[in-house]
């Protein structure tokens, strides 16, 4: 449903979305600033046709969709930020219940170390500095280039490490329900 061909085609939108400057500046670099499902095509309504899935997939039923967003992120090496700070989660409103997905659209050719390029999660929250470690301690989940990575929306997660001067592009997505 999404091959190389479609994901070159969604990166290369993405990327020329970033170079006309519609990307957030109080984000981490370069996350699009607009609803990636909503752009014009049949790769993007096939990607997020297949967020859906997968999130139905992952809560074992369907649900009622209160709302879906979506956008991308492109990082480097040459752009990376102090990973300290990328520490997130999207589940902010305890009126409704989130499911997040990252899709892995592109990982340089020149990256080894698909275990740690993916993402970290942290189940039971991130460090403190002054408490120490708050219950279960990060993993990282494994890259897998045109799969979703599916989990909880209150779980905090950051990007993988990175391990190329190239970049790397994911698709991130929220169901609310």
């Amino acid at each position: 449903m999404i091959g190389e061909d479609s994901r070159q085609r969604i990166c290369q939108f993405i990327k020329r979305g970033i170079d006309e400057g519609n990307y957030f500046t109080n984000s981490p670099k370069f996350q699009t600033n607009w609803n990636v499902f909503g752009s014009p095509g049949p790769d993007f309504l096939n990607l997020k046709m297949s967020f859906i899935w997968s999130a139905f997939s992952f809560l074992g039923k369907e649900v009622q969709i209160k709302n879906i967003q979506s956008w991308s992120y492109m990082t480097s090496l040459k752009d990376a930020e102090d990973r300290d700070t990328l520490w997130h989660h999207h589940n902010h409103d305890v009126t409704t219940t989130t499911v997040s997905g990252v899709y892995y659209l592109h990982l340089p050719e020149d990256v080894e170390d698909l275990e740690k390029a993916g993402t970290e999660l942290a189940p039971g929250g991130v460090i403190n500095q002054m408490d120490g470690p708050v219950g279960v301690d990060p993993y990282f989940v494994p890259w897998r280039t045109g799969y979703w990575m599916m989990y909880p929306g209150r779980i905090y997660h950051r990007p993988g490490i990175l391990q190329s001067n190239n970049n790397r592009f994911i698709v991130a997505a929220d169901m609310e329900f």
